[in-house]
């Protein structure tokens, strides 16, 4: 396996004063984490897979912007809390009356096995009230976005709306490298316009198991699409076949929770392949882009120890985080007792927490 080049994020290209920017549009949300226990306080923390991967990218050493319409209210002001506690970019979130702040549940549990489990909720559980949803970006809004971060190494888009196919539209022509992950699919006219302009696209096979069907030949320069417990498999546009290669997972023990997997996968390819924008995936050869989906999947991998979709965050420095995961590739194991001992930043805890508290 390829050596991890200088540091986990290569965060600083040579002779330049400024750190690699990427900018995400789509789902930013405040996870509410709970376990079943009553006494156990829940854990509020920003989510929403682009604002995981966009805070996930800053604890690596990028500028991350996230791009969100969000309310003005208190789930907005504890999700900004968290995003600020790992130098987030929160200049191109507005928080207006007519916005919303998505909340998702991330209730942590175990099989009858005992094996963890985790699943998401979207209702408040003692009433059965839709929390808030999700709105896009007005397409309004592009113009002032443009104007404030004009250049970017990387856009990120995981919902499809007009706004985040103008942004993808631009700074495509910027020379920025776009990667599209869609939670779902609708083979529409939008969609074959996000992957038109998508330099890659990541998909979950459990959220699109079509995908190969509606699309037997690569659409974009680099598909991957991930399988849970059995890792990845990738196709390349260049290859000019339609077969997909398989790429193992990290086997390690003392999983608790693995939310989030995907998310740190994302951030990961992101950080090893476009840290020059697309001038830097297309100059990576094969074991260059296998070496950016393995450092994805051990990133993935060691989140999984912990509990929420980014909790590695809040118990490891980055410094740490990249001895473990060197160790992880290429011993293909890490000592779990030496990561548990360290926290980093602290989760925000609500004891006796009730919805009416943030919404």
């Amino acid at each position: 396996m390829k050596k991890i080049h200088n540091t986990l994020s290569d965060k600083m290209e040579v002779g330049e004063a400024t750190l690699n920017v990427c900018l995400g549009s789509g789902l930013v949300a405040l996870d509410v984490i709970v376990n079943g226990n009553p006494s156990t306080p829940a854990k509020l923390c920003a989510g929403g897979s682009c604002g995981n991967v966009l805070s996930i990218l800053s604890f690596l050493g990028w500028k991350s912007s996230p791009i969100a319409r969000l309310s003005n209210n208190n789930a907005s002001e504890n999700l900004l809390n968290d995003f600020k506690k790992f130098n987030v970019n929160t200049s191109l979130i507005s928080c207006t009356s007519d916005g919303s702040t998505p909340i998702i549940i991330h209730r942590i549990l175990k099989d009858k096995f005992g094996n963890p489990k985790h699943k998401f909720e979207f209702k408040i559980p003692e009433t059965g009230v839709w929390l808030p949803q999700y709105k896009p970006t007005l397409k309004t809004a592009v113009d002032s976005i443009i104007n404030e971060e004009p250049t970017a190494n990387v856009f990120f888009f995981d919902r499809i709306s007009r706004s985040a196919l103008n942004l993808a539209k631009y700074y495509k022509s910027k020379g920025a490298l776009i990667v599209f992950e869609p939670s779902s699919m609708k083979n529409d006219k939008a969609f074959q316009e996000a992957l038109a302009l998508a330099n890659i696209v990541k998909f979950s096979h459990e959220r699109i198991a079509n995908y190969d069907t509606e699309f037997p030949q690569p659409m974009c320069d680099l598909e991957i699409q991930t399988l849970g417990k059995d890792g990845l498999k990738y196709r390349l546009k260049a290859s000019k076949s339609n077969l997909w290669k398989l790429i193992p997972p990290f086997l390690i023990e003392g999983v608790i929770d693995t939310a989030g997997a995907g998310d740190w996968c994302t951030a990961g390819i992101i950080s090893k392949l476009g840290h020059k924008g697309v001038k830097s995936f297309f100059d990576s050869g094969l074991n260059e882009i296998e070496n950016a989906l393995n450092f994805g999947q051990a990133l993935g991998a060691v989140n999984c120890i912990f509990f929420g979709a980014r909790g590695m965050m809040y118990n490891l420095t980055p410094n740490m985080l990249e001895n473990y995961i060197s160790e992880l590739i290429l011993n293909q194991s890490i000592n779990i007792e030496s990561i548990n001992e360290y926290q980093n930043t602290e989760m925000t805890s609500i004891s006796n927490f009730k919805f009416d508290m943030i919404l």
